[in-house]
């Protein structure tokens, strides 16, 4: 009779252990998306790192409606600067997040990549990798843009070309 009764215990234990187990993996699974990624889990987040940003940009649009795309003159960065000190900018009033990615086309190096930069913000001051030898290379800056709803759907991109002094 003992032996029935530890047989009985023994289950009810394995039973609670397996139901606590399935309540842990279901807690995390339905909430844990639910965590900062806000990118309807594509790893999009607003970045941290944006500041407020008041200055003008020259608007070239003839006052037409739409995203406001920022443009980029030649920059020129150190070799061993592992800073790079320019602004990304999303123009104010935009009905969108920006999304910046710098990469030299000729190698497929992407020296940086942004989290979401909200309208009416910039990213000043950001941490380079990849960057390549002395010499002058192009520089595509791809802007990707997402909607300022929760759903964060994909809207118009663009790729701004220019050139990167490497010193």
């Amino acid at each position: 009779m003992q032996n029935r009764g530890n047989t009985k215990k023994a289950v009810f234990a394995a039973v609670g252990i397996g139901l606590a187990v399935i309540l842990a993996v279901s807690f995390l699974l339905f909430h844990g998306k639910d965590a900062p990624d806000n990118g309807n889990g594509r790893g999009l987040v607003v970045s941290a790192d944006a500041s407020d940003w008041d200055k003008n940009l020259e608007d070239r649009s003839g006052e037409a409606s739409g995203i406001k795309i920022p443009g980029y003159g030649e920059l020129t960065i150190g070799k061993d600067a592992g800073e790079f000190q320019m602004s990304l900018v999303n123009p104010e009033g935009n009905p969108c997040y920006f999304k910046y990615t710098l990469e030299i086309p000729e190698t497929s190096e992407v020296l940086y990549d942004s989290d979401l930069i909200e309208p009416g913000k910039a990213i000043t001051k950001f941490a380079v990798e990849n960057l390549p030898e002395k010499g002058d290379y192009d520089l595509y800056i791809n802007i990707s843009t997402y909607s300022l709803d929760d759903s964060l759907e994909s809207m118009n991109g663009a790729q701004v070309k220019t050139i990167l002094h490497v010193v």
